[in-house]
């Protein structure tokens, strides 16, 4: 009779030869990063339905389905979202913790894992310039900047857990071009997202430290508490680096918190060549970091990184002491009263063991090859006769398509030509829109499995598309 473990191993030996097989077609010549249909129709093309019992065989034949519907974010022409790729180390160690299942609540059930996850905090935290500092694994960037944002509210008020905020107004100051997360972390706050204060942003996209000083004092006129300054390093859709260092003086001057959203630009601290990037981040507060963003360690892979030891404790420690955090030995270590979620997965791992087989050196050097990738795209954009680039910042290169008739808007041109694209199923990049009403190509390089070949045959499927749409306009 077959054992639970028989299964098991059987089913992975399955999965080995399914994965070769799934990476392999990632490099042949005609292969589609997307199978793009309609919701309605993917629906009635997999039987997702639930209650009859399938057999092994059945079970195998959906499997194959969900890899061949599914987006190849591992293809190379995958460079639509600030992530991609994948590490055959952080993959290994996916499995790794999958298997063993610990919560990273308490050092009684994940020993080494909680080693482990405090090592690659305190490497980041060096990095960064937080010699006493500390750091813990979120949710992800979006998560990392509550974090934040909750660690400043209780430097400023920190009575507010038991106290609630008393009925007095508290802002918190952010670039216009600044992630949506912030508006996102102030609402969960409970400050009010009218409280959220967008200040104006340079021609790069940069946040203009001489406004955000002005705009504090008229709030503070007008009886409200500056509460965050949330600086951006590296902006979703221009890769724009907020002024750290001038905006760290305004944050000193009215004794502000100083949050760095660097999920997407913090990659650079890792490259001695480009680190320069995020000159001043040691003078912030606190600081969100994704290595699944630049180093194609999988989702998910983020960071809160706290300049003040025991502050992410004070933050976020309430209850469970009756069941889970216990007076013992070892309670030092327990991360769980660190952390707003008591069941965590050791993601940890991932990007540990891809540090432990590459080294510092062998680290920057994936960074190193994105921003070469990114050079090389440039280039063929400025080049290319049809392409108008718009910004070139750090990884992102922002780019528009000329249409061959003046009549025809721009905007409209370029957008028809990116979902041509996206539904020919050859490369998956996405657009972005401006205030300003500008609409664009985002290509972003952020996939380890990219290289100039791919930009090659991405620029080729792009003119393909403004063929197809040069036919139609």
């Amino acid at each position: 009779m077959e054992t639970k473990d028989h299964k098991i191993i059987r089913w992975q030996e399955k999965m080995n030869d399914l994965v070769f097989k799934y990476l392999t077609q990632n490099h042949a010549a005609n292969q589609s990063v997307v199978n793009y249909q309609p919701p309605l129709e993917l629906r009635d093309s997999v039987d997702v339905s639930l209650g009859k019992q399938h057999s092994e065989d059945e079970c195998w034949s959906l499997v194959e389905q969900v890899l061949g519907n599914s987006v190849r974010t591992t293809h190379p022409l995958f460079l639509n979202q600030l992530f991609g790729g994948y590490q055959p180390e952080a993959v290994t160690a996916e499995w790794l913790t999958t298997l063993l299942n610990p919560t990273m609540a308490t050092y009684e059930v994940a020993p080494l894992m909680t080693i482990i996850e405090k090592e690659v905090a305190r490497k980041l935290s060096d990095l960064v310039g937080f010699k006493l500092g500390e750091g813990i694994m979120v949710t992800g960037g979006s998560n990392a900047n509550l974090v934040g944002l909750l660690c400043a509210r209780q430097f400023k008020v920190p009575d507010v857990k038991k106290r609630g905020y008393q009925g007095k107004k508290y802002t918190v100051y952010v670039s216009a071009d600044a992630h949506y997360s912030y508006e996102k972390a102030i609402h969960i706050a409970g400050l009010g997202i009218d409280h959220l204060r967008k200040v104006k942003v340079d021609t790069t996209g940069a946040m203009d430290p001489a406004v955000l000083k002005e705009m504090i004092r008229e709030d503070m006129a007008l009886g409200f508490k500056p509460l965050m300054i949330g600086t951006t390093a590296g902006t979703t859709v221009l890769g724009a680096f907020d002024p750290i260092l001038e905006i760290n003086k305004v944050a000193r001057e009215f004794n502000v918190w100083l949050h760095i959203d660097a999920a997407w630009g913090g990659g650079a601290i890792l490259s001695p060549t480009h680190r320069h990037l995020l000159k001043g981040i040691h003078l912030a507060d606190s600081v969100t970091i994704d290595a699944h963003k630049t180093l194609s360690t999988g989702l998910i892979t983020s960071f809160i990184l706290c300049k003040h030891p025991g502050m992410l404790k004070q933050t976020n420690q309430g209850g469970g002491t009756e069941y889970i955090f216990h007076d013992y030995d070892n309670s030092d270590w327990d991360t769980g009263t660190y952390s707003l979620q008591c069941g965590r997965r050791a993601d940890a791992l991932k990007l540990w063991l891809l540090w432990k087989s590459r080294g510092d050196k062998g680290m920057g050097e994936i960074i190193d090859h994105l921003f070469n990738l990114s050079h090389y795209a440039k280039e063929k954009i400025e080049k290319h006769p049809r392409l108008k680039l718009v910004s070139s910042q750090y990884l992102n290169n922002c780019f528009q398509v000329t249409p061959l008739k003046d009549l025809i808007d721009i905007n409209q041109f370029t957008l028809k030509v990116r979902t041509h694209l996206v539904q020919s199923g050859k490369a998956l990049v996405n657009y972005a829109e401006r205030s300003d009403g500008t609409l664009f190509f985002r290509l972003v390089m952020s996939n380890n499995q990219t290289t100039n070949e791919s930009i090659d045959l991405l620029m080729l499927a792009i003119d393909e598309s403004i063929a197809a749409m040069d036919a139609v306009c």
